[in-house]
């Protein structure tokens, strides 16, 4: 049964985790308050809301509509949601007040803590590697990571920064919606762009064995299901407890900016077809 799009309501730039039997998501919300929704589901395919992360974010006058200000279309963009060590983290920037904020909770209802992280990371995403290391990856044309510090305030003195892929001068949309996962010792970064030659949302994969080592990769789907170029692309994957993995994307429709789709991966590691980097240019 074709399930997709999942829901025709508004959830773009998504990320999703399970936590045992119980898979979690949150999306971009913008200037919208109370902001940064959660969704759970039990199916993948069915969501219900479970809470927002704040009721307000800073109180600034452009947040609260004073002074003829207002923040239309910034806001929060493109959370990062992990669960690591019995603690939920929502990590995301805000376009209006230039700061990158992380949000913890050891239940998913809340209450959430907020603290700040120093810098500004683009469409972020958390790693918390299996040594006690802890990255963000993040970007637009060129995607870097960070180490960060054990308390997850700033970057860690001396720690790991460097360039992992760029789509340098792409005239139409360079990498950006970085979402890294490790899995059977392999990183795995998932990117949005467009093709060079014309738009087309399209999703990209990188990997590697190492941090310190070369992500290699492409264009994994290309697919705009014949609507206007706006491939369905950017979001997380996550898999099942049977060990199933499934990709959750969304697509721009209009006035509405997420449909959600869902598709089932296969293959070795994740990806048979990693090397298949001339998929879309074929259609």
């Amino acid at each position: 049964m074709n399930v997709n799009p999942i829901t025709r309501l508004d959830y773009p730039d998504l990320d999703v985790i399970r936590v045992e039997d119980t898979y979690y998501m949150v999306s971009t919300t913008m200037h919208f308050m109370p902001g940064c929704e959660i969704l759970q589901s039990f199916d993948l395919v069915h969501w219900e809301h479970v809470t927002y992360v704040y009721e307000t974010l800073d109180h600034t006058d452009a947040q609260q509509l004073k002074s003829g200000q207002n923040i239309y279309g910034q806001g929060m963009w493109a959370a990062s949601l992990r669960y690591h060590e019995g603690r939920f983290y929502i990590c995301f920037v805000a376009n209006d007040t230039r700061k990158t904020y992380l949000y913890t909770s050891k239940k998913i209802d809340g209450p959430w803590k907020k603290q700040l992280i120093e810098g500004f990371y683009h469409d972020g995403s958390l790693l918390f590697d299996e040594d006690g290391r802890n990255y963000i990856v993040y970007g637009n044309d060129e995607i870097w990571i960070t180490e960060l510090n054990e308390d997850l305030t700033a970057p860690k003195k001396d720690g790991l920064h460097r360039l992992l892929v760029s789509d340098h001068k792409n005239p139409e949309l360079g990498y950006e919606g970085s979402h890294i996962q490790k899995i059977n010792g392999y990183y795995y970064i998932f990117l949005i762009h467009s093709l060079r030659e014309r738009w087309m949302r399209t999703e990209a994969c990188f990997y590697s064995d190492s941090l310190e080592g070369e992500f290699t990769g492409g264009d994994v789907l290309c697919d705009d299901r014949g609507y206007c170029g706006q491939g369905v692309a950017q979001g997380g994957i996550v898999d099942t407890p049977d060990g199933k993995w499934y990709a959750m994307l969304f697509q721009d429709s209009e006035q509405l900016d997420g449909f959600l789709f869902c598709f089932r991966l296969s293959g070795r590691i994740i990806f048979r077809f990693l090397d298949r980097t001339d998929m879309c240019r074929k259609k």
